[in-house]
């Protein structure tokens, strides 16, 4: 019997965990090079990315690098009273960002820059567990599985995740949305295959 989503999320924060903060660090670095040296990336104009909070893949090296680029970065604001995601622009990462909802960094109320998910290139995607097949489980909120449908049938989606989070076999639900494609410190995986 194949284990539960609860199941799967306690035991893949379990391991990601245990890496550690340096070595965290060093996958995350293989990670940044990874997305960067992609053509999907290179590609790619308008791209929204979450910043991490707690043991997720860091994702500031890769905002600033959006933005060193000269590309255009979109950083979500959720809503909690309506459990929705706004993609926001985001120009300056010193003045633009702050902590939000739990101290996970989001854009600054006093400089919000809506942006249309129509306008999406490429969506850098969180998750606690993945599968080869694209399917996730994030914290269970369901922010990204309203926000995802939203975008262009272009647009890219792309898992980050350390190897350590990357499970044989996620049950999908007929509301999660897939990723495209994951990326790990290992390499990128395509899960565009086993789309309809």
């Amino acid at each position: 019997m194949m284990p539960g989503k609860a199941t799967i999320r306690t035991e893949a924060l379990k391991r990601r965990q245990a890496l550690g903060a340096e070595i965290r660090q060093e996958k995350s670095t293989e990670i940044l090079k990874n997305i960067i040296a992609w053509p999907q990336f290179q590609t790619s104009r308008t791209i929204m990315t979450y910043l991490n909070y707690r043991e997720e893949v860091e994702t500031t090296g890769i905002a600033r690098e959006i933005l060193r680029q000269g590309k255009r970065l979109l950083v979500p604001l959720c809503l909690p009273e309506k459990t929705e995601l706004i993609a926001c622009e985001i120009r300056d990462l010193s003045q633009d960002v702050r902590p939000g909802l739990l101290g996970i960094p989001e854009p600054s109320s006093e400089r919000l820059r809506p942006v249309a998910p129509e306008e999406i290139d490429l969506v850098l995607v969180p998750g606690i567990a993945f599968d080869c097949e694209g399917h996730r489980i994030g914290y269970g909120k369901g922010y990204y599985d309203r926000f995802l449908p939203r975008l262009r049938k272009d647009a890219v989606v792309i898992g980050l995740a350390f190897a350590c989070q990357v499970v044989d076999k996620i049950e999908a639900e007929e509301h999660d949305y897939p990723v495209s494609w994951l990326v790990t410190e290992k390499g990128i995986i395509s899960c565009k295959k086993h789309f309809n």
